[in-house]
Parts: C-alpha cells; sequence; structure tokens
C-alpha cells in the first residue's frame, strides 16, 4: 500500500495496488475499517502507524447560493425591459388609433 500525506502528517489518499506520485510506502498493519472510514485527513501516519486523527474535523460543504445567478438576473432585467417597451408601443398604438378615429370625423 502506499500512502499520500501531507506536511501535518494526514493521509490524504491511498492506492492498494501499483503507485502514486509521491507515494509513501506503507508494508504495517491497517486498522480496522480503514478503507471504509477513509476520508482525507482522517487518519495520521505517526511513527510509522497509521492511527485516527484525533483532531478530525469534517470539512463543511459549500452551500449553494440560493440566489440568482448572474445569467438569471439578465434575462429578468431583459424581460422587464421588453414590458416597459410592449406597454409603450401599446400606448402610442392607441394613440394613433384615437388619431384616426379623431381624423375620420
Amino acid at each position: 500500500m502506499q500512502l499520500l500525506i501531507n506536511d501535518q502528517q494526514a493521509i490524504t489518499g491511498y492506492v492498494t495496488t501499483g503507485s502514486v506520485d509521491q507515494g509513501i510506502e506503507y508494508t504495517g498493519t491497517i486498522p480496522d475499517g480503514f478503507e471504509t472510514n477513509f476520508k482525507p485527513s482522517f487518519y495520521l501516519l505517526q511513527d510509522s502507524v497509521i492511527v485516527a486523527n484525533p483532531n478530525y474535523v469534517a470539512p463543511i460543504e459549500p452551500t449553494p447560493d440560493s440566489g440568482p445567478t448572474a445569467e438569471q438576473e439578465s434575462l429578468t432585467a431583459m424581460a422587464q425591459q421588453m414590458a416597459v417597451q410592449q406597454q409603450h408601443i401599446a400606448s402610442l398604438e392607441q394613440a394613433l388609433t384615437a388619431l384616426a378615429e379623431g381624423g375620420t370625423k
């Protein structure tokens, strides 16, 4: 087995077959549940032994921003501009109709 460790000796990855760039060969005892429970930094390599990291904190998953995207904001602004233009066109059509009816009387 080869382990990838960071400068705090936390195990960030491993391979059981083959090799990995900058991997450290490990032939010692593997703790029960190592592969099942593995998460980056969940285990440490201390004195050539794999141990659970007592300071492990699960990373916080970033929550997606619930606000509109820039594209959605642009589309909303364009839709609002179109609505204003349509109102203006309707107003002009009414004025033209009134002028046409007034001119024929």
